[in-house]
């Protein structure tokens, strides 16, 4: 295969786009009156399937916030909005913007490999910051979420792409473990110049 044939498969919430869950949540748990907390998965592991289960479409955002308060507790002050998409309104990282397309325009295919939810999906939608990319794997239509096997397996299959074949870039170890084990070349995300120059020893860029 030419070398042009890989995929290039990128994460979006702190690789693309300035974001992170925990930046979020610590928010929203201010909001809810928590302050010895940080992240939902340090107030309780067991948040950590719920939060799976939603980025999956397997419940929607109101019974996930329903099945939080069950389990944490902690009831939930009333909202008209989403409490997922408050806070949320993250800004691309240009720098690794050119670099994706600049992948493109050396005849990559560039593809977003995403655990999101509605809000935060509909948000990168409507702002147009999926456009860099030729299409979006999001895991609420995958009904898959990183790290499972799943997830990879199911774009690998869309792609009609071989896993030696495919470029994966991911700021969470854990990820690119999982990524790795099924054979693709995964690169743990630093900074947008560690990328470029992992890139460009591989004669990528």
């Amino acid at each position: 295969m030419d070398k042009k044939d890989r995929l290039c498969m990128f994460d979006m919430g702190g690789v693309v786009a300035k974001h992170t869950d925990s930046s979020l949540e610590r928010l929203l748990l201010r909001d809810f009156g928590v302050t010895d907390f940080d992240s939902f998965i340090a107030l309780d592991p067991a948040l950590r399937s719920l939060l799976d289960q939603h980025s999956k479409a397997a419940i929607d955002e109101n019974e996930m916030w329903r099945q939080f308060s069950k389990i944490t507790g902690i009831s939930i002050p009333l909202h008209e909005d989403s409490l997922w998409g408050r806070y949320f309104k993250p800004e691309l990282d240009l720098p690794v913007v050119e670099i994706i397309e600049e992948l493109k325009k050396k005849g990559y295919r560039v593809v977003c490999a995403t655990n999101t939810e509605k809000a935060h999906y509909d948000y990168h939608l409507a702002s147009g910051q999926y456009e860099i990319f030729d299409t979006v794997y999001a895991s609420l239509h995958l009904k898959e979420v990183k790290p499972d096997a799943a997830f990879f397996e199911k774009i690998l299959l869309a792609e009609r792409q071989k896993p030696g074949d495919v470029i994966f870039i991911d700021d969470a170890s854990e990820n690119c473990e999982a990524a790795a084990l099924l054979g693709i070349e995964a690169l743990l995300y630093t900074d947008p110049v560690e990328l470029r120059w992992q890139l460009a020893s591989m004669e990528m860029l």
